[in-house]
């Protein structure tokens, strides 16, 4: 029998059991997933302008181009149950991922931006061109002024956009989680009795 509390480091084993058992309990589960939290999901995606949130200087700048960077907004939020352990040890059931998508990348940037794990290279890799002299070039920061004119204009930290509204919600989200997990559980445990 399921319990109808599923905790976290159980629930890896209990969808490979559910699988072999009733493999279409977990695609019910998933969908429901989805409909439970797509709502709050979808809210927050509305929050995040569609028009770019840095304004274009006298040097240029800005967001609104037509390269692969430019700023478009977001696609729709992605809803996914990942039960298992992650490589860092810790456990995660559902992800919630929002990009900008293939066709401009500047939402994923702008939300990235600042996140530094250790210091920009001075030099980068060396790569031989066409002419096959291998070179090297100088790195000036790469990245530096856009996270300068983020801190500047919309004043806030990594995470500005979606991160920090997901996090506002996270108590709901845990809430519409457990709820959906719980009522599955109870379905299955009074299938297997029915059985």
């Amino acid at each position: 029998m399921i319990k109808s509390r599923v905790s976290v480091e159980n629930v890896q084993q209990v969808t490979r059991e559910l699988k072999q058992f009733e493999d279409g309990a977990i695609r019910a589960l998933r969908s429901d997933l989805r409909m439970q939290l797509g709502p709050v999901a979808n809210q927050v995606a509305t929050e995040i302008p569609r028009q770019s949130p840095l304004r274009k200087t006298s040097k240029g700048g800005g967001m609104s181009h037509k390269g692969k960077t430019r700023w478009r907004g977001v696609n729709k939020p992605r809803i996914e149950f990942t039960p298992g352990k992650r490589r860092d040890g810790s456990h995660r059931l559902v992800n919630i991922a929002m990009t900008g998508g293939a066709r401009g990348l500047g939402f994923d940037y702008a939300e990235l931006a600042g996140i530094r794990r250790r210091p920009p290279k001075e030099y980068s890799k060396e790569y031989t061109p066409s002419d096959g002299q291998v070179r090297q070039h100088r790195l000036n920061g790469q990245g530096d002024g856009l996270i300068k004119a983020l801190e500047d204009q919309v004043m806030q930290e990594p995470g500005r956009f979606a991160f920090t509204r997901f996090l506002k919600r996270k108590r709901l989200l845990n809430q519409l989680t457990i709820e959906t997990i719980n009522k599955h559980a109870a379905k299955v445990n009074q299938r297997i009795k029915v059985r």
